[in-house]
């Protein structure tokens, strides 16, 4: 089952929009007390592996399946595990893809890993560019605000100095699939290509049962005692509080993701501006249930109709996979614009940092309100 995000469910590590607008889900984001619970859950604090779970649905003793857990994280094949913040992509409903001419230096380099709005950035030569860099908005206007203001804050060196960049606008309202999950089933299909290793460690059986449990969000808890001794919140409350931003999928069901988002280590993202002619429900319907393909936007940028984002171990691979589509639907796509991007071009992915810092920006407005409010005399409070 696949549609347009703004009304559809999408199978997996699930995105949706919610059919109601405005209202109860401004409120919560308004909250101090909603909002440092965000902080708390979706940086993974209070969020735990249980084990105890995974030893009865896996039959396993404990003490096996810490064994085999513990090498998961410390080899960085996945990370802790976190609630995701769906709500990203309302805030920020303007992804840029950016081609530019970067210096490579420390300035720089701390621009990419601190500014609120990059999300993604790669080394990648093309041209007059050296770097790929995926942001995200609230709009263009907003995007041209914060461009303008890099070279007067000093972020980047004056515009005569460098060849201008070149951007890419997508909206975050047009997925057709999010599913950073199925990754791991890829991951299961390679593992003889593979030779059974991630970053050089040797996955056994247990391990790759353990690591797919984890990515789809099972085995994994909430220390709601540990929320309430932070927070200063009762634990029954904690949980209602999770329960509701859960139902207005302002957050997603915990799970535990790759270090590069989307991509399994060893393996080479490909972004993919791609051109359907016909028959998009059933290129669309191939797709959504190809293990290559976590991220699909629908797209209007020159002849293209569909920005892909797609995983191959070997960049061999994506030329099969490619060529398998062109001859499974012959004369229904055309044009097709692939970027390669290897691990070793990865500069970072700050999948929890953006969120973090709209986390961060609203806790900001609601205290310098209620220093504000506190401040006016009795009668205007």
């Amino acid at each position: 089952m696949t549609k347009d995000i703004n009304n559809a469910t999408i199978y997996g590590d699930k995105y949706y929009k919610s059919t109601k607008t405005g209202g109860n889900m401004t409120d919560l984001l308004n909250d101090e007390s909603n909002l440092k619970l965000l902080r708390e859950i979706c940086s993974g604090s209070g969020v735990e592996i249980n084990i105890s779970e995974l030893s009865r649905s896996l039959k396993k003793h404990r003490n096996t399946i810490r064994d085999r857990l513990e090498p998961l994280f410390e080899n960085d094949i996945i990370n802790k595990p976190i609630y995701p913040f769906s709500w990203l992509y309302q805030e920020y409903p303007l992804m840029v893809i950016t081609r530019a001419d970067l210096p490579r230096d420390e300035i720089t380099n701390t621009f990419i890993e601190k500014d609120p709005h990059i999300f993604a950035a790669f080394f990648k030569k093309e041209g007059e560019y050296n770097t790929f860099i995926i942001q995200y908005h609230k709009d263009i206007y907003n995007y041209q605000q914060w461009r303008g203001g890099l070279v007067k804050e000093g972020k980047l060196p004056p515009r005569e100095t460098r060849y201008p960049s070149e951007a890419t606008f997508f909206s975050n309202q047009t997925f057709v699939k999010y599913n950073p999950s199925h990754l791991i089933n890829l991951i299961e299909n390679d593992i003889n290509k593979i030779q059974g290793k991630l970053n050089d460690y040797k996955l056994d059986a247990l391990s790759l049962q353990i690591l797919k449990k984890l990515v789809y969000g099972e085995g994994i808890q909430t220390n709601e005692n540990y929320l309430s001794e932070q927070l200063g919140i009762h634990r029954k409350t904690i949980e209602r509080r999770i329960s509701l931003l859960l139902k207005e999928k302002i957050i997603l069901k915990p799970t535990c993701r790759f270090p590069r988002f989307v991509v399994p280590p060893n393996y080479t993202l490909v972004i993919s501006l791609i051109e359907i002619k016909k028959h998009t429900d059933k290129i669309e319907k191939a797709w959504n249930n190809d293990h290559h393909v976590p991220i699909i936007l629908r797209a209007s940028t020159g002849r293209y109709t569909h920005l892909v984002f797609s995983c191959f171990y070997l960049t061999e691979d994506h030329a099969e996979w490619q060529e398998t589509y062109d001859q499974r639907f012959s004369g229904c796509i055309g044009a097709v614009k692939n970027t390669y991007l290897s691990p070793s071009m990865t500069f970072s992915i700050a999948q929890h940092f953006v969120s973090l810092e709209i986390i961060k920006r609203r806790l900001e407005k609601i205290h310098g309100k209620t220093l504000v409010d506190m401040m006016k005399p009795d009668k205007e409070k």
